[in-house]
């Protein structure tokens, strides 16, 4: 019956995951922040649903920039996703699979800092964008995103931001239905950020690490409280990814423009899950 070749299928792919359980790969470091991040490895990717490996620092021998290889070895923590353990930065390289996209891997990147995050959220072809002024500065199309405190976590940082930037625009129960979504998916290293260039050479490289999700068909309640919120928010919007104010450097602030230029005109939204899918997961 169809039932039981689902059922088949399924045995399958958890033996071949578990005969991956405990050998060791090479990966490439997607992203990491303070206490720890993800490696893309695709042969691990290949078994696991494209998912990218765990990686914490306790089981380095020192501390990885982006792009950097690493030799680890291969565990599944309680929920079955991929995580590293024994893990070795290497001197030699990067991963010789094809990068992630956003991925830096070359020499002048390697150093580069993420030191920014932000939120992604789609809707078909459009994208959930706030319009904000900054101190004496115009008024400009932004992500709901910024600098990443020293005591925080990249994905602490975005759920920060969205609260605060949202504040007065989104009401307090779509907030919370996305910060739930957000949680579901990307906390305990369940899915990695994407990790966007913004500036790649000199003492101020940097890069921002951007969390993507699919709100398609959830209801999301904008708000129009006719002023600027505390944190200097004039508007919120969903704007086409095509939008022509999405490309111009005069009206949308450069992570916004290097987001969308990454993502591209939708093909790039991908299965993140919506937030009500995630909460069922």
């Amino acid at each position: 019956s169809r039932w039981l070749i689902e059922v088949c299928k399924l045995g399958g792919h958890l033996i071949a995951c578990g005969a991956m359980e405990g050998q060791r790969y090479r990966g490439t470091v997607k992203a990491f922040k303070g206490s720890f991040g993800w490696l893309t490895c695709s042969e691990v990717a290949e078994k696991h649903g494209g998912r990218d490996v765990f990686l914490h620092k306790n089981v380095l021998n020192a501390l990885p920039a982006v792009g950097a290889a690493v030799e680890f070895r291969l565990v599944l923590d309680g929920k079955g996703n991929p995580k590293a353990e024994d893990a070795t930065v290497q001197a030699g390289g990067a991963d010789s699979s094809a990068p992630a996209r956003g991925q830096q891997t070359s020499a002048e990147t390697t150093e580069m800092q993420v030191k920014r995050a932000a939120l992604m959220l789609f809707r078909g072809d459009e994208v959930l964008v706030v319009r904000e002024k900054k101190d004496d500065g115009p008024l400009l199309w932004s992500d709901l995103g910024g600098k990443v405190e020293a005591t925080e976590s990249m994905l602490d940082c975005a759920l920060r931001e969205l609260a605060e930037e949202a504040e007065g625009f989104l009401s307090a129960e779509s907030i919370s239905l996305l910060k739930c979504g957000l949680k579901q998916r990307f906390a305990d290293g369940k899915s990695a950020p994407e990790v966007i260039a913004l500036q790649r050479k000199g003492a101020r490289a940097q890069a921002v690490a951007v969390f993507p999700m699919d709100c398609t068909g959830v209801e999301m309640e904008l708000l129009s409280p006719g002023k600027p919120n505390a944190f200097g928010v004039h508007e919120m919007r969903w704007l086409s990814r095509s939008h022509p104010d999405l490309r111009d450097k005069s009206q949308t602030r450069w992570p916004l423009l290097r987001a969308i230029c990454t993502f591209g005109s939708g093909q790039r939204a991908r299965s993140e899950g919506t937030p009500n899918q995630a909460t069922d997961s």
